[in-house]
């Protein structure tokens, strides 16, 4: 079913009617334009205005609404002037570039790295001891000069008559953005070299492509509305979201009104079943549902049925008070769990290697002897090239942080296999919320190899590299975006440098627009003002942690026992790779270990099941056909969704602002 689908996305993707001549030059353009403006609405929506932040999830919903918008402009392009209607490409060029600037203002990563910059030298106190602990580590070149012009303005605004002191910023901007473009320049020559791996040989499903591919399908001269807006179908899941919102939005005004709360926060969604047991979290989010249909019934599965055991294990843990660890450095349930996670998702990079061995062999002859070009954006000379480059540059980038060498290895490892896994999985899976256990994998290198051989300049680079000041935290910067986008202009013949252009360009357009738009806010508004958790707690918790790090006295040493447990929970992923490789029928994958205990499994569970139940009943009574017919309920379950979210944030522009009911959370 899931093949047959793919086959008929791969069809209509390459015909030439539907895909377009190639990338345009009004694509490219239109789509700057987007990113520069959801950048900038990013940034005054969560910090200025206050009415909302749009960034959850690796997936966003300032993506799919921006996305909305612009089909219904190429549908009113296609009524009044047929001969300009933008092509799918064109459409999916604006999609990718979108989906770049979704990822960064505010909670994204943006808001934090910014807000972070200038706060080590304002909040240092005697009583938190940041000055005789940490501050002539910190590398003065990632830093704006501590001067009462730069830092203090930015927290209690300019005077009158003075401006903002861009010159301040320049440096440690650029030397921040140098350091992720070069991330951004790994991932995309990784996403190349395996692009035709993952495509034709394991055949990922990419559902985040079919999505906004599906939702393009039929505008063209001549053909106004797309097929899926035609189902009614459609549009009963597009009212349920989107009507339980426009339902609230009532309250704003009449408060007695009573309010349906089906899609509320995980804050007042959760039970506890035992005591000392970890929060079941039961919240409904329409993404997960309409976005999770996509994806295949056994990963569904290994989700849920995998959270809920996590449940059961760490609270059973808790409850016995059983821990693992030396003397003096024991870890509990939940480090426990992270760490057999930590091994399953270690694991699953390597099986990927194994599975794609010999056409890794194949990119390296090329690569030495020259051609494949056609492969991919770039050919894989270039691509293996350019990998080795930007690597160097981001291990180089590690040391000058603090890193040693061997530890900048060690990190640059540890990023590879959570940003390998996630970008690997969304494709297969569709499941925006894939957040990597225990983040880029700083918390793995002290937990096991200990802090005893670290000084203070390696505790404090690995605080910074680990925390969201680079390349964000758990939510991934246009990592994730890169297999799909490949995937949307697999069909091009012509201008395939363009696919990459257009990711690198978008990235820094985007990266720009919001990081000058936080600094000119907090010096015109004053940061302390803007009632912002990303420059005041955000700041607070990244240095006291690094804080607490140094300031041990015991340090600790190689945990062979913790060790242990990492390796179980490799050998229980090897275990279910080989079951499913014996056992077609073997319904738990992998992948549900590697993410047990995170945050999506965790706070979706409900809906993850929902979704699951459903596709089951609907596959095995009505088989694959039903499954295409159901399809447009789903998608109208996710664009009612994020256009109710755009409705009550206009309602709070117009009505509240400043004051804003942030409807999409956690």
């Amino acid at each position: 079913m899931a093949q047959a689908h793919l086959d008929d996305h791969r069809n209509r993707s390459e015909d030439p009617d539907s895909a377009g001549s190639g990338i345009t030059a009004r694509s490219v353009v239109l789509g700057l334009l987007t990113a520069a403006a959801s950048a900038y609405y990013g940034i005054a929506g969560s910090m200025v205005l206050h009415v909302g932040s749009l960034v959850k999830s690796n997936f966003p919903v300032s993506l799919i609404l921006v996305f909305v918008i612009w089909v219904v402009i190429n549908m009113v392009i296609a009524r009044v002037a047929p001969g300009s209607v933008l092509s799918r490409t064109e459409m999916m060029v604006i999609f990718a570039m979108a989906w770049v600037a979704g990822m960064m203002p505010g909670v994204g990563w943006t808001g934090y790295m910014t807000g972070a910059l200038p706060a080590p030298h304002f909040f240092a106190t005697p009583e938190n001891r940041w000055a005789d602990l940490f501050l002539d580590e910190l590398p003065h070149w990632a830093f704006p000069e501590p001067v009462p012009e730069i830092v203090d303005r930015f927290y209690f605004g300019l005077r009158k008559g003075e401006s903002v002191p861009w010159s301040g910023w320049l440096a440690p901007v650029g030397w921040w953005l140098a350091g992720s473009l070069a991330m951004v320049g790994v991932a995309f020559f990784v996403t190349t070299i395996f692009h035709r791996q993952w495509t034709d040989a394991e055949r990922l499903t990419y559902p985040l492509v079919s999505f906004p591919s599906d939702l393009t399908d039929g505008i063209g001269p001549g053909r106004a509305i797309p097929r899926l807006f035609r189902s009614p179908l459609f549009w009963l899941g597009f009212a349920w979201t989107a009507g339980i919102i426009c339902w609230n939005i009532i309250t704003f005004w009449y408060p007695q009104v009573p309010r349906v709360t089906l899609f509320d926060s995980v804050n007042t969604k959760w039970m506890v079943v035992a005591h000392n047991f970890p929060r079941v979290y039961y919240r409904v989010l329409p993404l997960v549902i309409g976005l999770g249909y996509l994806c295949r019934l056994d990963l569904l599965f290994s989700f849920w049925f995998m959270g809920l055991l996590a449940v059961v294990k760490v609270g059973v843990m808790n409850r016995t008070g059983f821990t693992v660890g030396m003397a003096g450095q024991p870890s509990t349930g939940n480090e426990i769990v992270n760490l057999e996670s930590h091994g399953a998702m270690t694991v699953l990079v390597v099986w990927s290697l194994w599975m794609a061995r010999r056409h890794l062999a194949y990119v390296w002859k090329k690569a030495w002897e020259g051609g494949g070009e056609g492969e991919g954006p770039v050919s894989y000379r270039t691509a293996v090239a350019g990998l080795l480059v930007c690597a160097s540059f981001v291990c180089g980038f590690f040391m000058a942080v603090g890193l040693s060498f061997s530890l900048a290895l060690g990190q640059m490892t540890l990023m590879f296999i959570a940003y390998f896994t996630v970008a690997k999985y969304m494709a297969a899976t569709g499941f925006g919320y894939l957040v990597p256990v225990g983040g880029k994998g700083g918390w793995w290198l002290k937990s096991i190899t200990g802090t005893a051989t670290m000084d203070t300049r390696n505790l404090v680079g690995l605080g910074l590299l680990n925390s969201s000041v680079f390349f964000g935290g758990g939510r991934l910067q246009t990592i994730q975006m890169l297999p799909h986008h490949l995937k949307a202009m697999d069909h091009l013949k012509s201008r395939r440098g363009w696919v990459g252009g257009t990711v690198f360009v978008g990235f820094v357009v985007s990266f720009l627009v919001c990081v000058g738009f936080i600094i000119y806010y907090c010096y015109t508004e004053s940061a302390l003002f803007l009632r912002s958790w990303t420059l005041w707690e955000g700041p607070h918790g990244i240095f006291n942690g690094l804080a607490t790090s140094i300031g041990e006295t015991d340090r600790t040493v190689f945990d062979p026992q913790k060790l242990g447990i990492w390796l179980i929970g490799a050998g229980e992923a090897g275990l279910l790779a080989l079951l499913r490789t014996w056992f077609p029928w073997w319904p738990l994958h992998p992948l549900g270990l590697a993410f047990q205990y995170t945050t999506g499994p965790r706070y979706y569970v409900l809906s993850i099941m929902l979704v699951w139940a459903a596709k089951l009943l609907i596959v095995h009574y009505g088989g694959p056909r039903m499954y295409e017919k159901a399809k447009p309920f789903f998608y109208g379950t996710v664009i009612g969704y994020c256009v109710g979210i755009g409705i009550a944030q206009v309602v709070d522009l117009i009505w509240f602002p400043g004051q804003g009911h942030g409807f999409h959370n956690y």
